[in-house]
């Protein structure tokens, strides 16, 4: 087994190539003068099993072009099994038809994946195990311990674990069970044809608690900082942010430390300034039960 990291998760992939002792396989890319995208590998690859990582963060096109001609790349060219790890997947909020005429885009992005020829997928606390389903072949990785255990070592055992929708409570409780806390949630409505989201009391307690709210993605920041004012209102004495995939577009992280918390905790699945918690190790622990590696 050998991998390839793609220019999307250099971090994560280089910290997953350490924990699991694998050999890169070098490649080249550039973009031409109109757009286009260019990919080479460098190294032989005849009947060698590549581990092939590329995150879908933005700019998500172009990273999803980027992943599609690498896997080609390495089985056109005599690879073996094309093992395909996506840290954040990009499209898949859009996991059914919510209005008419509308397609399922995170089930288009599965076919073009497995028809560049992804013998297997892995995907990094992936929105919803809707858009998992179009996939043929998929494995979900839960990220949850790399975030307890930030947690526990920075003062927050016990703390009291919030949801922003009630659609995200799993992964709210699995927090709170490692760290010994409880659950509560916020009720959250959008609109679908505007985008515009709304928050009310759910079913919350945090008076005098310290407070974690945690969600998948963090995108616009407008969920969570509804969420915020909520929590701060039912008296939260301290508000921890934390999100797995950390987008933040335009000013939102900014808004979200403005609106009262008092950190934001982002993970390496989408590389950015912000990402300050590494989820290596909790990726690597689940390839291997899963015999990947």
């Amino acid at each position: 087994m050998k991998t390839i990291v793609g220019p999307a998760s250099t971090r994560l992939g280089e910290k997953i190539c350490s924990l699991a002792g694998l050999e890169k396989i070098c490649f080249s890319f550039k973009q031409f003068p109109d757009g286009e995208l260019y990919v080479r590998l460098l190294d032989d690859v005849t009947g060698v099993d590549a581990l092939i990582i590329q995150s879908l963060s933005p700019p998500q096109d172009r990273n999803l072009m980027l992943l599609l001609q690498l896997i080609s790349a390495f089985k056109t060219n005599g690879g073996g099994k094309a093992l395909v790890l996506i840290p954040y997947m990009a499209y898949a909020r859009q996991d059914k038809r919510f209005l008419p005429g509308e397609p399922v885009s995170a089930h288009l992005v599965a076919r073009l994946i497995e028809a560049a020829g992804a013998d297997r997928v892995a995907l990094v606390e992936v929105h919803s195990d809707t858009a998992a389903r179009g996939f043929r072949n998929s494995v979900l990785i839960e990220v949850t311990r790399s975030f307890a255990e930030h947690y526990l070592k920075n003062g927050f055992e016990k703390a009291y674990v919030v949801a922003p929708d009630k659609n995200a409570t799993p992964r709210a409780r699995r927090l709170a069970e490692i760290i010994g806390g409880e659950v509560g949630w916020v009720e959250k409505t959008r609109d679908k044809e505007t985008g515009f989201v709304s928050s009310s009391e759910g079913e919350l307690n945090p008076a005098g608690r310290k407070t974690i709210l945690i969600d998948d993605i963090i995108s616009t920041g407008g969920t969570i900082i509804e969420a915020i004012k909520l929590l701060k209102n039912k008296g939260a004495s301290q508000i921890s942010v934390a999100c797995v995939h950390g987008i933040f577009v335009g000013n939102a992280y900014e808004r979200i430390m403005n609106a009262g918390a008092s950190s934001i905790l982002s993970s390496d699945t989408v590389e950015t300034p912000y990402s300050n918690i590494s989820v290596a190790g909790d990726v690597v622990r689940a390839l291997r039960e899963k015999s990947w590696l």
